[in-house]
């Protein structure tokens, strides 16, 4: 399942009224160590003041003449992604976690970026499954095209054997450099784990199958530092979406569409062909 800001979050979270001075503000803050407060007013989450605007102020304001409003928040299940997303726009260091109205939570950068570094290949220079997962949920939320393309390289277990596993992450390494090269600019690539790569395409199943053999051909092609033929099979899902769709549960479907390229890649894999089509899609829900 994708990494949720719920995980991650602070939940005992102190709160200033905004009836009161930015001077006890500061000193709340400094009695707790904490950069920021959430400024509540019967209840109700209303604005966020930060240390910033603490310099920024009179110590004799209120609050709620100085906080930040309205403030910025994501839902318990919004992913790392969006959460970074949400934060890069507003230029914020914190970010709140409201569900039905009510503050739950906090994220800090610096526990966020923590969070998203474990999910980034430092081998391949690329990200991991829930990126792949986060940006699919945005196409499927703003009604696009989805299909997945789930690259297996050929016998690597077997490269990896002959050649040992610091020349097989070089060749890693060139494979995904390659891919970076190669993927659309209005796709999304991620390395899935061991010699297995994703690709996130925003298009219909014959041009996301025109895509899968150029990639395949120039993996096939291109001349690695260890002079060893490297081939790779291929299994395509989606490119079928119906307009129709009402389904709102679009992590399970990515995570599905991914399950069946990868099995589509296997049975490739095991009638040496180059490339197999899954069976399912993402069809209407009525």
């Amino acid at each position: 399942m994708i990494t949720t800001v719920s995980s991650i979050m602070e939940k005992d979270i102190i709160t200033i009224e905004s009836m009161d001075s930015v001077d006890n503000a500061r000193q709340v803050m400094a009695q707790n160590r904490i950069g920021c407060l959430p400024v509540m007013e019967n209840g109700c989450l209303v604005g966020i003041i930060t240390t910033w605007d603490i310099m920024c102020s009179h110590p004799n304001r209120l609050v709620a003449d100085a906080m930040t409003a309205p403030p910025i928040y994501v839902g318990p299940m919004a992913s790392l992604w969006e959460a970074k997303e949400k934060m890069d726009k507003h230029c914020i260091e914190r970010l709140l976690v409201v569900e039905n109205e009510q503050l739950i939570g906090l994220v800090t950068k610096t526990r966020l970026y923590f969070e998203i570094a474990k999910r980034f290949d430092m081998l391949t220079q690329l990200n991991k499954k829930d990126y792949i997962i986060h940006e699919g949920v945005k196409l499927l939320k703003s009604g696009k095209e989805v299909s997945i393309i789930f690259i297996d390289i050929d016998c690597f277990g077997s490269i990896d054997k002959e050649y040992g596993h610091i020349l097989g992450d070089l060749i890693l390494k060139e494979i995904s450099d390659l891919l970076k090269a190669k993927v659309p600019a209005d796709c999304f690539l991620c390395r899935y784990g061991g010699d297995e790569f994703v690709v996130l395409t925003p298009y219909k199943k014959e041009r996301c199958m025109e895509l899968a053999r150029e990639l395949l051909a120039a993996i096939s092609q291109y001349e690695y530092s260890v002079k060893v033929n490297i081939t790779a099979s291929a299994g395509i899902s989606g490119g079928r979406r119906e307009k129709s769709r009402i389904s709102v549960d679009y992590v399970d479907d990515m995570e599905n569409l991914i399950n069946l390229a990868s099995l589509a890649s296997t049975s490739a894999k095991r009638n040496k062909v180059p490339l197999l089509i899954a069976d399912g899609f993402i069809s209407s829900k009525m």
